[in-house]
């Protein structure tokens, strides 16, 4: 008797914890009877318990998000689930279940104070990891490959400050709920000693990533010139203006060009007149073929800008001698001049466009879906909400909570 009692209340714990509620009478009577079932041959009770958890982990409660509830709406455990693999990437606590079995996650004040506790934790940590890895694509930064004869003084240390450097400046304008505007220009940057050196930044020591107020000499701020995410979109020896600028338009616009045509001729470098064309020059001709020109006139002005970057970041003033030409003009004749002419266009005429992005961005991981076109009418009224109450991450997280769409199947 006090084995099955011993059972009842280990079996009880872990499947609260795996299932993320609490079992039903029947269920966990259902896992008792497996562990009886179980224990003639198993040695021990914990072999047998080991079995039971075993078998419960193949279920669709601990598989699955979205189990039970109304057709259109999560039920008060799911709920709970969504928001901690949201902030957390990970299974709701005590509190969490416990608001929801008490049917009370729902209310708003509630709710609301349940995202600021789970973002004043160290475990939303790994929401900003996540996250930006799969916004930003990352990826591509974690496979970079520098040619070391053309960038001598790239090293290890450089290459994982640049990865640690998105990450911890989400994490710095989430905790102060500064404008996802900041994503675009910011005044300040995360940086350790080695970064900041790579940026022409004084008074930084030691290896923990820290705020760095910027000047104008730094040429930095923001998202579009950290050196990881400039050197990722590079092809390790040069700038790849083409990589920068889709880049660009995926991550931070939500505005993906076409898909490149078939037999797109590529640029024949053998070819004695193109050699000697500069970059510019030779995506322009390139850009003048008709099965090439309808993609790359939306590409072509936004990566230009970035000419100014080098494939580690860098910032230069000419190439082989030659002044940098980083002037990019639209397909309405407006003239993007450089990186800081990039940044003004943007923030002048793109502010509802680049808004809209982050909380589409941001849905799609909080719902663990694809936005489908049902849901472009909510992404509409949360963005709007967000630019109500000036634009800031933390509150871009609270609204998106708040919507029924977080709520909804």
């Amino acid at each position: 008797r006090a084995e099955a009692a011993y059972a009842r209340d280990v079996l009880g714990a872990f499947l609260r914890r795996a299932w993320r509620r609490s079992p039903t009478e029947r269920e966990l009577e259902r896992k008792l009877k497996l562990f009886q079932r179980l224990r003639g041959s198993c040695e021990t009770a914990a072999q047998a318990l080991s079995e039971v958890m075993a078998s419960s982990l193949a279920s669709p409660n601990f598989l699955y998000v979205a189990t039970a509830g109304d057709a259109g709406q999560l039920a008060d455990h799911e709920l709970a689930t969504r928001l901690s693999l949201m902030l957390w990437c990970s299974v709701p606590d005590n509190e969490l279940l416990a608001l929801a079995e008490r049917g009370r996650l729902r209310e708003p004040e509630v709710l609301d104070a349940q995202v600021t506790r789970l973002l004043a934790s160290p475990k939303s940590a790994r929401f900003a990891r996540r996250f930006v890895r799969q916004w930003l694509n990352m990826a591509l930064l974690d496979y970079l490959e520098v040619d070391r004869k053309a960038h001598p003084k790239f090293d290890l240390a450089l290459h994982r400050a640049m990865q640690r450097e998105p990450i911890a400046f989400f994490a710095e304008v989430l905790r102060e709920d500064l404008s996802v505007l900041e994503f675009v220009h910011s005044d300040f940057t995360m940086a350790n000693e080695r970064l900041a050196d790579h940026y022409g930044a004084d008074e930084v020591t030691g290896n923990d990533m820290r705020r760095v107020e910027l000047r104008a000499e730094h040429r930095r701020g923001g998202l579009l010139t950290q050196g990881g995410l400039l050197a990722m979109n590079s092809d390790g020896t040069d700038s790849h203006p083409l990589k920068r600028g889709i880049w660009m338009l995926e991550r931070l616009l939500d505005d993906p060009p076409p898909p490149p045509p078939a037999a797109v001729p590529e640029i024949d470098l053998a070819d004695p007149r193109i050699a000697q064309m500069t970059l510019k020059e030779r995506i322009e001709d390139h850009r003048n073929q008709a099965a090439c020109r309808s993609c790359h006139q939306k590409i072509d002005p936004w990566g230009i800008a970035f000419e100014n970057y080098d494939a580690v970041g860098s910032w230069r003033d000419d190439i082989d001698g030659d002044p940098v030409d980083a002037v990019g003009v639209l397909f309405n004749d407006q003239r993007l001049d450089g990186m800081n002419g990039l940044k003004r266009f943007l923030l002048l005429h793109r502010q509802d466009q680049l808004v809209r992005a982050m909380v589409r961005k941001l849905t799609t991981f909080a719902l663990g879906r694809p936005v489908t076109f049902g849901d472009l009418a909510a992404i509409d009224e949360i963005t709007a909400e967000v630019r109500r109450r000036g634009d800031g991450l933390a509150t871009m997280v609270r609204v998106i909570v708040a919507h029924e769409l977080f709520a909804a199947r």
